[in-house]
């Protein structure tokens, strides 16, 4: 019994940058709550819950930094070839 798999070719598409907003605060939203969480595990001195919240928090705060720098070199190079 063989398997029917459909193939489409490549298709060549325009590369661009797009700030998804969604995604962005999610990002911001599970970042402040792990912060929130990293420091009560803090201040209860429970290191199993403030590595990971802290690390988590972290990379979500960098990930929306992230997404704004390249939005933002994004336009610059877009006004540099008008």
């Amino acid at each position: 019994m063989g398997f029917k798999v459909n193939h489409y070719a490549a298709k060549t598409i325009k590369r661009t940058h797009t700030v998804d907003w969604e995604l962005i605060s999610i990002e911001l939203i599970v970042g402040v709550i792990c912060c929130v969480l990293a420091v009560v595990g803090y201040k209860a001195s429970m290191l199993l819950v403030f590595i990971p919240a802290a690390l988590i928090a972290s990379l979500c705060l960098m990930g929306i930094v992230y997404s704004f720098y390249f939005c933002i070199k994004e336009r610059q190079a877009k006004r540099k070839q008008s």
